[in-house]
C-alpha cells in the first residue's frame, strides 16, 4: 500500500487562495490599497528563498509597494536605497524596474518585469487582506502565476511563484522570501 505523503505548506496555500479566489471572480471591483500590509519596502531573504533565487539574485535585492493612484506601484532595486533620483521607468528585469497595477483583476498592466519588449502584462486580485494573486501574460498567452502573501505580523512577504502552463506536479513552487525594513 503506497503511504500518502502531505501536501506543503505552499501548495497548500495555493488551494485555499486559489478557491477563496474563484468564488471572488465575479467580483472585479478594485480594492483600496491603502492600509494593506503589503505596502512598505522589503529586502530579500536569500536563506530562507529558493535556491534559484539565490544564485541569481543579489543580497541586496529590495522591493517596494506605493499606493499610488488607487492602485500600487512595485518597484524592483538591485541594490537600495538607488544612487539616482526617480523612478527606474527603463530598466528591465533583473535589474532595477518599476510597474503600476490595481487589485481590479484586468489583465491590462503593462510591463512587470519593465519594459522588455515581450508584450508583458498582469492581473492582480487581492484574495484577502494578507494575500495577492497574480497572473502574468507574455503576449497574451498565460505564463507565470504567483502569490505575495504577507505573515500575520506584517514583518514577512513570500512570493509563490510557478508556471502557468507546466506546474509542477509535486506541488513545489519558486519561493522569494522577503523582510520588512520600512
Amino acid at each position: 500500500m503506497r503511504k500518502r505523503s502531505r501536501p506543503s505548506v505552499a501548495f497548500s496555500v495555493f488551494i485555499l487562495s486559489l478557491a477563496i479566489l474563484l468564488c471572488w471572480q465575479g467580483a472585479s471591483a478594485q480594492a483600496d490599497p491603502t492600509g494593506l500590509p503589503i505596502i512598505g519596502t522589503w529586502k530579500v531573504n536569500l536563506g530562507k528563498s529558493s535556491p534559484s533565487f539565490r544564485k541569481t539574485r543579489p543580497p541586496t535585492w529590495t522591493c517596494t509597494y506605493v499606493a499610488e493612484n488607487g492602485g500600487i506601484r512595485q518597484t524592483m532595486y538591485d541594490a537600495y536605497p538607488p544612487k539616482y533620483a526617480g523612478l527606474p521607468t527603463k530598466g528591465v528585469a533583473p535589474h532595477d524596474h518599476t510597474y503600476f497595477f490595481k487589485l481590479d483583476g484586468k489583465q491590462l498592466y503593462k510591463d512587470p518585469e519593465g519594459p522588455n519588449e515581450e508584450a508583458q502584462t498582469v492581473a492582480m486580485w487581492l484574495v484577502t487582506r494578507n494575500i495577492i494573486f497574480r497572473q502574468r501574460q507574455t503576449k497574451g498567452g498565460d505564463d507565470e502565476r504567483g502569490l505575495y502573501v504577507v505573515s500575520p505580523d506584517g514583518n514577512t512577504l513570500t512570493w509563490y511563484i510557478w508556471s502557468a502552463n507546466t506546474p509542477n506536479s509535486k506541488g513545489i513552487t519558486n519561493e522569494v522570501v522577503w523582510d520588512r525594513i520600512k
